[in-house]
């Protein structure tokens, strides 16, 4: 019998966990529709006309490097998308809006949850320390999590699975005793990759 959560709205899977090691676009924050946003305005900028990013699209990519979404981009849609150029609109853009995303609640009170229980917590995210902490604190977690690994820390980005073994190893917690929450497919493959347990949650 694993433990049961009923007052939590989202109940972690049964199983000894000894951490928990959070995603944060998508899934502890809800920055999804805000980089939708970004990456239609950029693409539009680049074509110089309104440019309809369609959502699941969108969201299939989660989790994928610029120039990988851009090469997808220009092999569906014809475009031939300067990556660097989108980088720059797109970041530009996520700068003046990202201290209004909000939280997503029932991730949060997951995190509160298993630290409030003794377990480890940790972000292990595919973006970028600035702007990932520049989340966190919009989301009121900013001195929540003791371990944050991010994109420029490790070699090999998600769907590989050193983001989550450096986070387990900073946790100093077995990889097989942690349990991802995760919003994408290719998180989903890193967790699995790294030997752990994962809880996919929709993507916001």
């Amino acid at each position: 019998m694993g433990h049961h959560h009923p007052h939590l709205p989202l109940p972690p899977p049964a199983g000894d966990f000894h951490a928990y090691i959070f995603d944060c676009d998508g899934t502890l924050a809800a920055t999804m529709r805000l980089h939708h946003k970004s990456w239609a305005r950029a693409v539009g900028l680049q074509l110089g006309r309104e440019f309809d990013f369609p959502w699941e699209l969108f969201c299939s990519m989660g989790g994928m490097s610029t120039a990988d979404t851009c090469r997808r981009l220009d092999a569906r849609f014809g475009f031939k998308l300067d990556p660097h150029r989108i980088v720059h609109d797109a970041e530009a853009f996520l700068d003046a809006h990202l201290d209004t995303v909000e939280p997503v609640p029932e991730v949060v009170a997951l995190a509160h949850h298993a630290k409030g229980a003794g377990l480890g917590v940790a972000v292990a995210s595919g973006g970028y320390g600035p702007h990932v902490r520049r989340t966190l604190k919009a989301i009121g977690l900013e001195h929540f999590f003791p371990v944050v690994t991010t994109v420029e820390e490790v070699r090999f980005s998600k769907p590989a699975p050193d983001l989550f073994l450096l986070a387990a190893e900073r946790l100093s917690v077995d990889p097989r005793r942690c349990l991802v929450i995760e919003d994408s497919p290719r998180g989903r493959e890193a967790a699995e990759a790294a030997g752990m347990a994962c809880l996919m949650v929709e993507p916001k």
